[in-house]
């Protein structure tokens, strides 16, 4: 969960992230009937890079993040994704203590309509070092 931490951490310290959402950015899913507009963070996957050094403190680690913006009219999906993406596509470095080699965007999902709103996600695959 280490990556998960890292993005929202990106994604909270960013201007337009959060002119657009405010403080509605967690980890997880959004929660059916949430104040919209709200943005969740989880992880899809997770997986270890060969190592190199058996006795090394970290292991270099892949996951892939999921953003997943939620707003109550399609227009604002656009703006939403481009504030995600823009916040942390190709971040690195120490971010929210967690050592962070790379941040580089990955896929886009489709676009989805439910009763109060739209929702749509953007991936990340953020390559960090994790403890053995």
């Amino acid at each position: 969960m280490s990556a998960v931490k890292a993005v929202i951490a990106l994604l909270k310290a960013d201007d337009r992230v959060a002119a657009l959402f405010g403080d509605r950015v967690s980890a997880g899913d959004v929660p059916q009937g949430a104040a919209l507009p709200a943005i969740g963070v989880r992880e899809i996957s997770s997986v270890p890079v060969g190592a190199i050094d058996a006795q090394a403190a970290n292991s270099l680690v892949t996951s892939r993040v999921q953003v997943t913006a939620h707003v109550k009219t399609y227009p604002e999906l656009a703006g939403a994704l481009r504030a995600a993406r823009q916040a942390c596509n190709f971040e690195r470095g120490l971010i929210a203590d967690v050592d962070v080699a790379s941040v580089v965007r990955d896929i886009i999902g489709p676009d989805l309509q439910y009763e109060s709103g739209h929702a749509k996600s953007i991936d990340f695959t953020v390559t960090h070092h994790e403890p053995n």
